[in-house]
């Protein structure tokens, strides 16, 4: 039985004659719903402790899925029908089951986007805000990008990208490079440094160029 009819059993059953399953019959009703006023009232027996299991489980499956934030879970729990009392007592006992680190999430995040996607401490800051991490758990995390690793990142997305544009020519090559970089978050002071760099690498081609 899904949550949304847990959800709906626990609303008081409609007033007047409608409700009463005599009228229904009278006015033609069927045995499919006779069915699901069976089903109505046994929604309705279901404890807080059933409904909050089946919250739980939907949940969890959610965290083998995806890594969460513990403010996400919560939002989560939330949503599937728990309430923010419930929610915290839940978040809590992921934590302490392994389900939920926040830190360790954030941590490995950080390595994903500066290492494989090349973004800057500033995008990785806000991509990991979205994820509703708190900003000193970020802040800790950001600790392992320094200005010696930042700079790297930005040379490395620089050569990687430079070579992508060897059919232009130096002029669009390198303001496609500076806005290229800059998109990343990447301050203009650095952006200027690691293009003139990768500028200096570049080969001419051979082949056609373009504007």
């Amino acid at each position: 039985m899904s949550l949304d009819a847990v959800r709906r059993g626990r609303r008081s059953a409609p007033r007047g004659i409608e409700a009463h399953p005599s009228s229904r019959f009278a006015a033609g009703a069927s045995d499919e719903e006779f069915d699901d006023d069976a089903d109505q009232a046994e929604v309705e027996q279901i404890s807080d402790e059933e409904r909050l299991e089946r919250v739980s489980d939907t949940v969890v499956r959610a965290l083998s899925r995806r890594q969460l934030s513990s403010d996400e879970t919560h939002a989560l729990l939330m949503a599937q029908g728990a309430s923010d009392a419930e929610a915290v007592v839940l978040v809590a006992r992921y934590g302490e089951l392994g389900y939920l680190d926040d830190l360790a999430m954030a941590e490995a995040l950080v390595e994903r986007l500066s290492e494989r996607q090349h973004k800057s401490r500033q995008v990785i800051f806000r991509e990991l805000v979205s994820r509703k991490l708190p900003v000193s758990i970020i802040e800790e995390a950001l600790d392992q990008l320094g200005d010696d690793q930042e700079f790297t990142l930005a040379l490395d997305a620089a050569m990687k990208r430079v070579g992508q544009l060897s059919s232009y020519d130096d002029t669009t090559t390198e303001r496609r490079l500076m806005a290229f970089l800059a998109r990343r978050g990447f301050n203009s002071g650095l952006v200027r440094d690691v293009t003139q760099r990768a500028m200096a690498t570049r080969k001419s081609s051979k082949g056609p160029r373009f504007r």
